[in-house]
């Protein structure tokens, strides 16, 4: 009995196994093939980046990459988005009617430029102790340096100012200066400004006051300014110094200013450095710039009256 059990179960087992295997077989097939169509859909869509994922914790899909000029590779988003590097100016050499439309700010040392160089086609602002802290009262020829500014449109403004506060808290120096040149930026937006180096002065002019360790920090302060795009900042110093760095003794009589027949080679080094841009300035809409012509700029006294008192006001104009 036992035997005829054990053989008819071996049979069903049988008879299982012929009948189920088909249907077993063919639902395997049939799960393969769906794999690889899926497999096959996904196939062309391949990043070489991973996934970013933003500040919320969610996952950004990849950049579409574009080629650049130079074979590498910079994303579509980047490419239209990134601002194009500014265009520096130059250095080049100009004639003297490049200074047609410039106007000269500063002090002794510009006075002395007006009456002996060779640019007298340019604008002057200038007068003997004129400093950052005096300037916004200081008239000349009845105007206040905004009404020189304001009288008509420059190209080119150069600003030399410091021997006479060199002596004073830089800070507070170079806080006065950078009001003026920002004063001077919105007046006349679209004008190249040149921050002239203050000049050096010779050893025995050297006082506690004055001296070429402070002119060198007060010059370096000034050249920060400078972005080299609208402003720049620009050096005679290298003409007349001597191997100390001092100014030449045989170029002065007072060790602070040159002789007179050195501002001749002064405006010949200026027409060799003058700025040659690569674009032109932008051109406001002519209802902009018609309101910035009739615009006036009022600048705060940088200090007041009883602050001043006291600044070095000792330099003395002797062109010989």
């Amino acid at each position: 009995m036992n035997n005829l059990k054990k053989g008819l179960y071996t049979i069903i087992l049988l008879f299982t196994c012929v009948v189920a295997s088909p249907i077993m077989f063919r639902k395997i097939w049939e799960n393969s093939d769906i794999k690889q169509q899926k497999a096959a859909a996904k196939a062309p869509v391949i990043s070489t980046q991973p996934a970013a994922e933003d500040s919320e914790g969610t996952t950004e899909a990849p950049k579409e990459t574009q080629p650049t000029s130079e074979g590498e590779t910079a994303t579509a988003t980047e490419a239209a988005t990134a601002a194009p590097e500014p265009v520096k100016g130059t250095f080049v050499q100009s004639g003297p009617e490049y200074f047609d439309d410039a106007l000269f700010i500063g002090d002794s040392r510009t006075v002395g430029l007006r009456d002996y160089g060779t640019l007298k086609n340019a604008d002057y602002f200038c007068d003997i102790g004129l400093s950052a802290y005096k300037i916004n009262e200081t008239t000349i020829d009845g105007s206040t340096v905004w009404g020189a500014l304001n009288a008509k449109p420059y190209g080119k403004i150069y600003v030399m100012l410091g021997i006479n506060e060199v002596g004073n808290d830089i800070e507070r120096t170079v806080s006065a200066y950078r009001q003026l040149i920002d004063g001077i930026r919105e007046v006349q937006p679209d004008a190249i400004i040149y921050i002239e180096g203050n000049l050096h002065v010779t050893p025995a002019a050297e006082t506690t006051l004055i001296s070429n360790e402070r002119l060198n920090m007060l010059n370096s302060r000034m050249s920060e300014m400078a972005d080299g795009v609208h402003t720049y900042y620009i050096d005679i110093n290298s003409v007349f110094d001597d191997e100390t760095g001092a100014l030449t003794a045989d170029y002065t009589s007072d060790g602070i200013h040159v002789l007179g027949k050195y501002y001749a080679t002064w405006c010949e080094w200026l027409c060799a450095n003058t700025v040659s841009q690569g674009q032109p300035a932008a051109v406001a809409p002519a209802e902009n710039a018609q309101a910035e012509e009739a615009a006036t700029y009022v600048s705060e006294p940088a200090e007041t009256e009883a602050a001043t008192q006291g600044l070095p006001q000792n330099e003395e104009f002797s062109n010989q």
